[in-house]
C-alpha cells in the first residue's frame, strides 16, 4: 500500500470527522435533523444538493462510459446539465414555498399536506419507493466506493466497499442533514478539483488532444463519433439513451429535500442556478474528457485498467506523486459519500418518520425520533451493504436502476402537483402505484435497466422499439399520462385549489413611472411571488 496515498486520504477522513462532530451540536430536534431547521445557506444547498446529485456514477460511471463508448457519451452530460436547469425551474422555488405554508419536512410530508389525502396511502407508496430504490442506490454508492478503495489501496473490492459502509454510515449517525449538508459542501470542491486537474495531466502524459484522437480513431473510430456511428432513427436512439436523464431530476427525494431547507425560496432561481449550473458543466466536462482520454492511454499503453469504472483512480495513482494521489482518491470517495449519505438520511426518514410515527401513529418525543433514525441508517447500510457485494458491480447500469425507480415514482407527480391545481390524491394514488410495480417489473424482471428484443413475446416487440432507451424514461411519461387522467375523473378539494391559486398567483411586479423595462423587470416572476408568500407568512 503507498503510504502517501493513505496521508492524502486520511487527511481528508479527519476534516469529515470534525464536520461531523461540530454538526452534532446542532442535532438536536427532528427538523434539524432531516432539513437543517430549514436555515441552510443557498451556498451550502446548491453545492450540497449537486454533491448529492453526482455520485460515484459521476467519479466512475460516467467516465467508464466515456471510456468505453467515446464522444456519444458526452450526450449523459447534456441530459444532467438540463436536468440540473429543470430542477430549478420546475422544483426548487415552488417545493421551498409549500415546505414552509405545510412546515414538510419530507417528500411525503409534503405530497400528502398537497394533495390532502387522509387515507395515508400516499405516505406509504411513498416509503415503499423510497424503501426499495433507496436502497438499491445505496448500495451502487457502496460498490462505487469499493472500487475506487481496491484501486487505490490494492485491496479487495468487497473489502473496499466494507470500509465505505463503515465510514460513510458513522458520519450520517453522527450528525444528520447538518453534517451531510456541510461535508457535502467540501466533498463537492474535492470533486471539482479533481475533475479539472486529472484531464490536464492525462492531456500533458499522452502529448496533446490531435494526439490522443489520432489514438482513439485508430483503435476505434466510432468512438469519435458523437452518435456511436449510428445514423438516422437510431442516432436519435442513441442520444435518448444517454440524455435520458434530465426527467429523473424531477423525482430525486435526496437532491429536492435540499431545496425544502434553504432559507430563501428567492435564492433558488438566480443565485441558485447559477452557482449549481457552473458546477455542473465543469465537472461533467472532466469526467467526460478524463474517461476519453483514460481511453488513449490505454491504447497508448500508458496505463493499466482492469475495469473501465476504475479508469479515474487509475489515472491518479499512474500520474501524480502518492499524496496527492491519495487527495483524488479522496476527491472519488466524497462524490460516493456525498450521494450515499443523502440517500440513507432520506430513507431513514421514511421508515422512521413517515412509516413508524405518521402511518402506524407512534408517538415519540423528538430526540428520541432522531436515534429511532439513526439506527435505521445503520439497518438500511446493511441492507445495501448486502446488495452491493452480491449485485452485478457494474455503478452505471446500477444508478440508472435506482435513479430510474425514483423519477417514476416522484417525478411526476411531484412536478403536476407544484404546477397544477387539478392534481388530486387519487391521480397521486394510482399514477405511484403504477410507477412502483411497473418498475420493478421492467427492470428487475423483464428488461433490465433499458429496452431490449431479447424479452419473450409483446414485451420483446415493445422492446425492439425503444431498444437502448432507458425504461424509466418511457415509463416517466406514462405515469405523467395516468395521474392526469385519474385527476380529470375526480376532483380535488376546493380549499386546496384556493391555496394553490394564492400562493402561486401573478403578482405584478412594482415600478412604473421613471422606471425603465429593464427595471421594471430586474425581479423574475418567482421572485415576487416569494416575496409575496413571505410577507403573507405563508412560508
Amino acid at each position: 500500500m503507498n503510504s502517501g496515498i493513505l496521508f492524502g486520504f486520511l487527511v481528508y477522513l479527519a476534516l469529515l470527522a470534525y464536520i461531523g462532530w461540530w454538526a452534532n451540536r446542532y442535532t438536536k430536534t427532528e427538523d434539524q435533523y432531516f432539513v437543517g431547521g430549514r436555515r441552510v445557506h443557498v451556498l451550502a444547498a446548491t453545492l450540497s444538493d449537486k454533491a448529492s446529485d453526482f455520485s460515484g456514477w459521476l467519479m466512475l460511471g460516467y467516465p467508464g462510459a466515456a471510456f468505453s463508448s467515446g464522444l456519444g457519451a458526452f450526450w449523459a452530460g447534456i441530459g444532467c446539465l438540463f436536468g440540473t436547469l429543470a430542477d430549478y425551474v420546475l422544483i426548487g422555488p415552488r417545493l421551498r414555498i409549500y415546505a414552509g405554508k405545510f412546515r414538510a419536512i419530507t417528500v411525503p410530508d409534503y405530497l400528502e399536506a398537497r394533495l390532502k389525502d387522509d387515507t395515508k396511502l400516499i405516505r406509504v407508496l411513498s416509503a415503499l419507493i423510497i424503501i426499495i430504490f433507496m436502497t438499491a442506490y445505496v448500495a451502487a454508492q457502496f460498490t462505487a466506493g469499493g472500487k475506487t478503495f481496491a484501486e487505490g489501496f490494492g485491496i479487495s473490492d468487497n473489502m473496499g466497499i466494507l470500509i465505505t459502509v463503515i465510514i460513510l454510515t458513522a458520519y450520517v449517525i453522527t450528525g444528520g442533514f447538518f453534517a451531510v449538508v456541510w461535508t457535502d459542501v467540501v466533498q463537492a470542491m474535492f470533486m471539482l478539483l479533481t475533475l479539472l486537474i486529472v484531464p490536464f495531466l492525462a492531456l500533458s502524459e499522452i502529448g496533446g488532444f490531435e494526439k490522443a484522437t489520432q489514438i482513439i480513431g485508430s483503435a476505434d473510430p466510432a468512438k469519435l463519433h458523437p452518435f456511436g456511428g449510428a445514423t438516422g432513427i437510431a442516432a436519435i436512439v442513441f442520444a435518448i439513451g444517454y440524455a435520458s436523464w434530465i426527467v429523473g431530476y424531477l423525482g430525486q427525494p435526496h437532491i429536492v429535500t435540499r431545496y425544502m431547507s434553504v432559507e430563501d425560496p428567492r435564492k433558488l432561481r438566480r443565485p441558485g442556478i447559477f452557482i449549481s449550473g457552473t458546477w455542473t458543466i465543469l465537472v461533467l466536462w472532466g469526467a467526460f474528457f478524463a474517461g476519453f482520454l483514460g481511453f488513449a492511454m490505454y491504447q497508448a499503453g500508458i496505463l493499466s485498467v482492469s475495469d473501465p469504472e476504475k479508469v479515474i483512480p487509475a489515472m491518479a495513482v499512474e500520474l501524480m506523486p502518492g499524496w496527492l494521489a491519495g487527495f483524488v482518491i479522496a476527491g472519488i470517495i466524497s462524490a460516493v459519500m456525498s450521494t450515499a449519505d443523502s440517500q440513507l438520511l432520506v430513507a431513514s426518514s421514511a421508515i422512521a418518520r413517515d412509516f413508524y410515527h405518521k402511518v402506524l401513529g407512534k408517538e415519540i418525543g423528538k430526540k428520541q425520533m432522531v436515534n429511532i433514525s439513526r439506527l435505521v441508517v445503520a439497518g438500511v447500510a446493511l441492507v445495501g451493504l448486502w446488495f452491493a457485494i452480491s449485485g452485478p458491480k457494474v455503478i452505471y447500469q446500477m444508478v440508472a436502476t435506482a435513479w430510474g425507480g425514483l423519477a417514476v415514482g416522484f417525478g411526476p407527480i411531484l412536478t403536476l402537483s407544484l404546477w397544477w391545481k387539478r392534481a388530486t390524491k387519487e391521480g397521486a394514488i394510482v399514477g405511484m402505484a403504477y410507477g412502483l410495480i411497473s418498475e420493478v417489473i421492467f427492470e428487475a424482471k423483464i428488461y433490465g435497466w433499458a429496452f431490449n428484443p431479447d424479452a419473450p413475446g409483446f414485451f420483446g416487440t415493445i422492446g425492439g422499439w425503444f431498444n437502448g432507451i432507458p425504461v424509466f424514461f418511457i415509463n416517466f411519461f406514462v405515469t405523467l399520462i395516468v395521474i392526469i387522467i385519474v385527476s380529470l375523473l375526480t376532483k380535488p378539494p376546493e380549499d386546496i385549489v384556493k391555496l394553490h391559486e394564492e400562493i402561486f398567483k401573478k403578482v405584478p411586479v412594482e415600478g412604473t413611472g421613471k422606471k425603465s423595462i429593464t427595471e421594471t423587470r430586474a425581479k423574475s416572476q418567482v421572485e415576487n411571488v416569494a416575496e409575496f408568500v413571505l410577507a403573507k407568512g405563508i412560508a
